[in-house]
């Protein structure tokens, strides 16, 4: 071996360290919150840039919409790329509004814990 460098051995009776998990200064969950908030951004209208409400996709491209940003364009145009629209390719996203209603779901729990520091269920 070069020099004094002693290899890294570990026994395996030995546990291996814990990562870190939480970012110095951030608090509990800080990694969750960050994650949730890149989910977020994801699932955000591409006309209103808000959080998507009763997701709809208008068939012809990949852009998805609350339902009210768009009853205007139903029948002509996606009014980001302009790809027609027809009323029969309209789509309601129930699953992208479940995962929305489960995001906010966690929002609220997180929140929680970021103010309390900790989280009780009652059951």
């Amino acid at each position: 071996m070069p020099g004094n460098r002693q290899p890294r051995v570990r026994s395996g009776n030995e546990p291996r360290p814990a990562p870190a998990m939480e970012p110095a200064g951030r608090g509990a969950w800080a990694h969750s919150r960050a994650a949730l908030g890149r989910l977020e951004k994801l699932l955000r209208c591409s006309r209103c840039a808000n959080i998507l409400r009763d997701p709809v996709c208008l068939g012809g491209c990949e852009h998805i919409f609350c339902s009210d940003c768009v009853s205007d364009c139903i029948g002509t145009r996606c009014p980001v790329c302009h790809t027609p629209a027809w009323i029969q390719d309209v789509k309601i996203n129930r699953q992208l509004d479940s995962m929305i209603q489960l995001c906010s779901k966690l929002r609220n729990l997180l929140h929680d814990r970021k103010h309390s520091g900790r989280h009780t269920f009652c059951g």
